[in-house]
């Protein structure tokens, strides 16, 4: 990540070409020194010098936290794995995004620091550095290797990020130093399944750091023209205010909500997000990149078991361990997996070769949209598949199935917390209460609800024509 940091910052340990011994020494850092960052999505994002002591103490927490070995491994994987395939720009990593995310929680929280009476720095810093480290834990490829795995247990990025900050690492230590009630107190944070207060929503909910975040960077590396949103604008809207939740004891919970002027730009955030997932995130050439990487890996993981390539590739070496270990995990990222890539491509088994050098040579799988060919009711990809299951054809496993299913926006009810969940609005400034974008725009009521996505990926285009035909009038 170039242009990280200005004079003695722009030589903390990894985010220079490390070739310059000696430097580091002879420009040692001053911990009362303010950092910059310069970044493609937010321009210029500065660490310190805020005024505000507490802030400035949270920043300069943040910035070690960048130089651990831990957070740098976030360097060495794309945030969008496989987008580049089909998005040559998609090449951004997820450090990138994480610093993103950071300064976009101190946005959320400057907003609310500006309508409270009672400060709360203990809560804000805990909600900072949580948005900071909600990522540590991913892996290579992220989602698509989290199903990879024969023989050690299958653990979650989300997981693995608990572990990480509470476990013996640099990220623990650097927090410990602070205060050793830290680690715990994210790491509380991070395993929340519903915003419970106001500073949980800035990292977990559907309108957090994370999304905003990522839906204007992950637009702009892949070159997407839709989805722009006023961001300035949007947090120029923001408000603190509160909403009743529950029913049998209800009770007031303070909550961030737009304005009647944040309506629309919030709507584009939204759509913007739902485009990204069928435009982007969910792209048949991704998909079929990344159903290719689980089945070659899974395949590895369960065939070479006892193959001496297991003992000395890292990723294999973690693959078939019979539990998971964190410092096999840190040892993990895309170019590891690219390596293995190349190593297999070598091996002696007939289907991991062919897939290996397939993946490294982009010659993807072909896909079969069953789902755009379907109708409520009819089933059509299960009726597909037992037709496909029935049948004696060679050559049967090499197709690749994929069911998967995409929630674009969410309606929690007002019964319970998980309200701050939902992105809250006024449409208008004597409203007493914000209520849910949903009630009140018919295109988020459109876009919300689950999509389901059913598809079939086939070596070549005659393999699909084959299974297509094969539908017969189940596809008419």
């Amino acid at each position: 990540m170039s242009g990280f940091g200005v004079l003695p910052s722009l030589y903390v340990r990894g985010l220079h070409n490390g070739n310059e011994p000696g430097i580091t020494d002879a420009m040692p850092s001053r911990d009362n020194e303010t950092r910059r960052i310069r970044d493609p999505v937010h321009g210029l994002i500065v660490f310190g010098g805020s005024g505000d002591g507490e802030r400035d103490e949270t920043d300069r927490i943040a910035w070690r936290l960048l130089d651990t070995r831990e957070f740098q491994r976030l360097r060495r994987i794309r945030q969008l794995g496989f987008s580049d395939l089909v998005f040559p720009g998609a090449t951004h990593s997820r450090l990138a995004h994480s610093v993103g995310v950071y300064h976009t929680a101190r946005r959320l929280a400057d907003v609310i620091s500006r309508h409270e009476d009672k400060p709360a720095p203990e809560r804000e810093r805990v909600a900072l550095l949580a948005a900071l480290l909600h990522d540590i834990g991913h892996g290579p490829f992220s989602h698509a290797f989290e199903s990879v795995g024969a023989a050690a247990e299958r653990v979650s990025h989300e997981d693995w990020s608990v572990r990480i900050v509470g476990g013996d690492t640099e990220v623990n230590e650097v927090l410990q130093k602070m205060d050793n009630s830290l680690p715990d107190r994210i790491c509380a944070l991070l395993t929340e399944e519903e915003p419970k207060d106001i500073y949980t929503a800035i990292v977990s909910s559907q309108f957090d750091a994370d999304r905003l975040d990522y839906v204007q960077r992950d637009r702009k590396a892949a070159g997407v023209e839709f989805g722009h949103v006023d961001r300035d604008w949007l947090f120029d809207c923001l408000e603190v205010g509160r909403v009743t939740i529950g029913d049998d004891r209800p009770y007031e919970a303070q909550c961030l909500y737009l304005g009647p002027k944040g309506v629309d730009v919030a709507v584009e955030y939204l759509e913007a997000r739902f485009r990204l997932y069928r435009m982007v995130y969910t792209h048949k050439t991704t998909r079929a990149a990344e159903k290719m990487l689980e089945v070659v890996l899974n395949t590895a993981a369960k065939d070479l078991e006892d193959d001496e390539l297991a003992d000395r590739d890292p990723v294999l070496r973690y693959l078939t361990s019979r539990s998971s270990n964190l410092e096999k995990y840190l040892d993990l990222d895309d170019s590891a997996v690219w390596a293995t890539l190349a190593s297999l491509e070598k091996h002696s088994h007939p289907r991991i070769s062919k897939l290996a050098k397939r993946l490294r040579d982009r010659d993807l799988y072909k896909c079969i949209d069953v789902g755009s060919h379907d109708e409520p009711g009819r089933n059509l990809y299960r009726r597909a598949l037992r037709r496909w299951n029935s049948l004696p054809i060679d050559g049967r496993d090499d197709f690749l199935f994929d069911d998967f299913s995409v929630t674009s926006y969410r309606w929690y009810e007002f019964s319970d917390a998980s309200a701050l969940n939902k992105v809250l609005v006024k449409t208008d400034i004597d409203m007493p209460e914000p209520t849910d974008i949903a009630d009140v725009s018919p295109l988020v009521r459109e876009l919300g609800g689950t999509y389901r996505y059913w598809r079939v990926y086939a070596p070549d285009m005659d393999a699909a024509t084959r299974f297509w035909n094969l539908l017969g009038e189940d596809r008419a």
